[in-house]
């Protein structure tokens, strides 16, 4: 016999419901608001024009946007914040049009070789685990994804640079990443299969799985 807790351990009455309703009947504008919202959705009827007028966004400092960058179709908010702001800087140091982007296609591709990197450095240190194992499953569920925070960009920055976008520019791809997500994850699910069969083999030393990796990873770049 199923028991669902939320109904079965605490349920709402009947009694409770008709009090509801006769709470609602003797509040004065219930029926107002119910009209309100009714025609004109709940967002709309509680507007409050008032709030509005007192919260005047006015500023002592402001910084120059500039052109506004889009991410379009991608999950690259915390690229585009952390180039965004760097941008400012890079136009000012060089006197540099504010229609300048740092690329940020650039950063992507390689977070996306990093990601797969670690991916496969976590495959083979979980090579002995099963693959119904929570830290394998956690793994092989999702391998990459567009996501990432602010010390994420600084490493990629430092380690790889930066370039404007008009040296490295948007692409389908990296605008619209659903479709290549899923394709990526699918190759490197894949690629975890032969690596983990690599490594459960105690015959292969470890200079030969590395090679076999990186040999995964050079056709990545490609």
């Amino acid at each position: 016999m199923s028991d669902n807790s939320t109904i079965s351990q605490n349920p709402i009455s009947f009694d409770q419901i008709d009090s509801f309703a006769k709470g609602t009947s003797v509040f004065p504008a219930a029926k107002a608001i119910r009209r309100a919202v009714t025609q004109n959705g709940i967002e709309k009827a509680t507007n409050d024009n008032q709030a509005a007028v007192e919260a005047q966004n006015v500023f002592s400092v402001e910084v120059k946007t500039g052109q506004v960058s889009d991410q379009k179709s991608s999950g690259r908010c915390w690229m585009f914040a952390a180039l965004n702001t760097m941008r400012h800087r890079t136009s000012d140091l060089f006197n540099i049009s504010d229609k300048f982007q740092l690329s940020q296609s650039y950063t992507f591709f390689w977070d996306k070789l990093e990601k797969a990197n670690y991916f496969y450095n976590n495959v083979v240190k979980t090579a002995d685990l099963p693959l119904d194992d929570r830290k394998v499953a956690y793994l092989l569920q999702t391998p990459q994804q567009d996501g990432g925070q602010w010390d994420m960009i600084c490493a990629i920055i430092e380690k790889y640079g930066l370039v404007p976008q008009s040296v490295f520019p948007e692409t389908y791809d990296t605008s619209h990443s659903f479709a290549f997500n899923r394709v990526f994850n699918r190759k490197l699910r894949r690629d975890a299969v032969e690596l983990r069969e690599l490594a459960q083999q105690k015959i292969i030393r470890q200079n030969f799985l590395r090679k076999s990796k990186n040999s995964i990873l050079i056709i990545i770049v490609c």
